[in-house]
């Protein structure tokens, strides 16, 4: 029985993604799985997420979880996405007063609390066409 316990505790240390610091080395170490998460943590706690996995692009909010294909020039406009939020990251602001990022795989996980409005995420989300789906 303490042996069980012992190797369930070392998978849950193991499964755990690390958290590291938001600076380009790492996203690109989460981008580089290919498996990965953009989830936004709104200041009013709603969240929403965008996971990307082998060309499909899956968007879950309090909407129905919505499931396509995604297309390179899409990749490209989030790949652009996610640099801008990093550059515009501010250890100043709050996270339980401000709107964050998480962008996250199995490894490791960034928390970005950028200086800017909600409106360029629903601005993403409007490009993405993830904003007309029916709830």
């Amino acid at each position: 029985m303490k042996r069980i316990k012992i190797v369930l505790f070392m998978m849950l240390i193991v499964s755990c993604a690390r958290t590291v610091e938001p600076t380009a080395e790492n996203i690109n170490k989460i981008f580089a799985s290919k498996d990965f998460t953009l989830e936004f943590n709104r200041s009013n706690r709603s969240k929403e997420s965008i996971s990307f996995r082998s060309d499909y692009l899956v968007y879950k909010s309090d909407k129905p979880t919505y499931r396509r294909e995604i297309s390179y020039d899409e990749v490209v406009l989030i790949n652009d996405f996610i640099q801008n939020i990093v550059h515009l990251h501010s250890e100043m602001l709050d996270p339980k007063k401000a709107s964050y990022y998480v962008i996250k795989n199995t490894a490791y996980k960034v928390h970005i609390v950028p200086n800017q409005q909600d409106i360029y995420f629903d601005a993403l989300l409007k490009t993405l066409h993830l904003d007309t789906i029916p709830k």
